[in-house]
């Protein structure tokens, strides 16, 4: 895995995969939580999930969903944030999308393509309509959130950390 130009060791299970990284001294971590944040991708999906250790206690389980163009190569990925992000706490709580701002001034800047922003629209609405809001969607659970998807790559464990 690459996450930018950063080597992680990861795992992948189909068109899902994880990968770990450490967060560095003097950034906090919520106490019960370690240094280690591992990560989920959904490879079809341009979604990149984790549950941040950088989290305050009372958010600890929430989730942070990071809009993401996935580079696959051989045995290769490379994530490539591209700015807009969700954040998922638990059932019955709004979702919040966040950086839409960002990404317009990665548009007007030239950083990304109306191809690229083009992409990262469609994924963030297919990521809310299939997981948080769906079509029928009306109650205080969500519709596939956590993905189920993630159960294969959950809890392995990742060679190399």
């Amino acid at each position: 895995m690459l996450r930018g130009d950063l080597p992680c060791p990861g795992v992948r299970v189909g068109r899902v995969a994880a990968y770990e990284f450490d967060i560095p001294e003097g950034i906090y971590v919520r106490p019960d939580a370690g240094r280690r944040q591992r990560a989920f991708l959904l490879l079809d999906e341009s979604a990149q999930l984790n549950q941040p250790v950088v989290f305050k206690p009372e958010r600890a389980g929430w989730w942070y969903i990071d809009l993401v163009e996935i580079r696959e190569s051989g045995d290769t990925i490379r994530v490539i944030d591209h700015y807009v992000d969700f954040i998922v706490g638990p059932p019955g709580l709004p979702y919040r999308v966040l950086d839409l701002h960002e990404l317009g001034e990665a548009l007007t800047s030239g950083k990304l393509t109306t191809r690229q922003v083009a992409h990262v629209l469609a994924a963030a609405q297919a990521f809310a309509d299939n997981y948080l809001q769906g079509e029928e969607h009306n109650g205080q659970e969500w519709p596939d959130f956590p993905p189920a998807a993630l159960a294969s790559v959950r809890e392995v464990e990742i060679p190399g950390c």
